[in-house]
């Protein structure tokens, strides 16, 4: 619905979403055969595929070219180099994170809230006002348990005199 709606709105720029769109999906289709535990014999040659599409992938005519380039390079990161990989690594580089997406909307919005100078400083002032409330409620509710009666109330104990010429 939301890419329809986007459609509708931008005729124009329609090609360039698609190209997103067709790097989302491939994001997707290896976030699912990387998980499959079942494709484990297979995970080499899926690992070869992925890298050879990723590298094959052109953003040339494409919005927030730069993003994309950044999220290709920090998944090269992760390309084993032996025959015996482990796949930890990619499965949490692939993960579904709401700071790094791969949707065209998401992507859209993620550069208006913190990329764009016009709009990042209202989005980022209003995420502090939100951080620094959670942190002022946790705050009070920590000292509050933490002070039960025992700990306010003070026991004198007294010293002795002998104890009281010794540390002078």
């Amino acid at each position: 619905m939301a890419n329809l709606i986007l459609n509708i709105l931008s005729l124009g720029t329609k090609p360039f979403i698609e190209k997103q769109r067709k790097f989302h999906n491939l994001i997707v289709e290896f976030r699912h055969r990387f998980s499959n535990p079942q494709r484990a014999s297979m995970a080499l040659d899926d690992i070869k595929e992925f890298y050879e599409k990723l590298d094959n992938f052109d953003f040339n005519n494409v919005f927030f070219k730069d993003y994309y380039q950044d999220y290709i390079e920090n998944l090269n990161r992760f390309r084993p180099t032996d025959n015996n990989p482990d796949l930890t690594f990619i499965r949490i580089a692939l993960t579904e994170n709401k700071w790094k997406p791969t949707e065209p909307l998401p992507v859209f919005v993620h550069h208006l809230k913190y990329k764009n100078r016009l709009t990042s400083g209202l989005f980022i002032s209003r995420e502090k006002k939100l951080n620094l409330k959670k942190i002022k409620d946790t705050k009070i509710v920590t000292e509050e348990s933490s002070k039960s009666e025992l700990d306010k109330k003070w026991t004198r104990i007294p010293i002795r005199e002998e104890r009281e010429k010794m540390l002078r």
